[in-house]
């Protein structure tokens, strides 16, 4: 049901190029993930700003594309926040949104000893695209471009 939702959203072929490019990325990224260094992966994702006027019907439409493939299992072994930050930064970019991706830790309720991680975007020094209940809660630790 979820995917003949998402299969509704595909209005004209450059949707359709737009969800298998995002898919294709969702798919080869874990391999990624596991072969390179963090600062390497984010260099070769970084397809640099686009010039030119930035889109907000295509922004929402990429980051509703890249949600509604994160519900699946198959993508939740890295987390859903490091997949989906690192796809929204390699498209957004590329499409003249001069975002920034941030990394971070906090600690958790459990205990000072227990520390949980997080990944999002930023965009003009705030948080870009990301829940309301996790902004500020999370100390950077590395973002990309530095």
């Amino acid at each position: 049901m979820k995917l003949l939702r998402t299969f509704k959203r595909l209005k004209h072929p450059r949707d359709l190029w737009l969800f298998l490019r995002i898919l294709t990325l969702l798919i080869l990224l874990p391999g990624q993930i596991r072969r390179r260094s963090l600062p390497g992966l984010l260099a070769r994702l970084d397809p640099g700003v686009a010039p030119g006027p930035r889109d907000q019907a295509l922004l929402e439409k990429t980051s509703g594309f890249i949600d509604s493939l994160l519900r699946y299992r198959i993508f939740r072994r890295y987390g859903r926040c490091l997949l989906r930050s690192l796809v929204l930064f390699r498209f957004l970019r590329g499409q003249g949104w001069p975002v920034e991706v941030h990394f971070g830790v906090r600690k958790t309720a459990e205990g000072l000893a227990d520390i949980t991680g997080h990944s999002w975007l930023v965009l003009d020094g705030e948080p870009f695209l990301e829940d309301e209940s996790q902004r500020d809660s999370f100390a950077t630790t590395f973002r990309y471009p530095a």
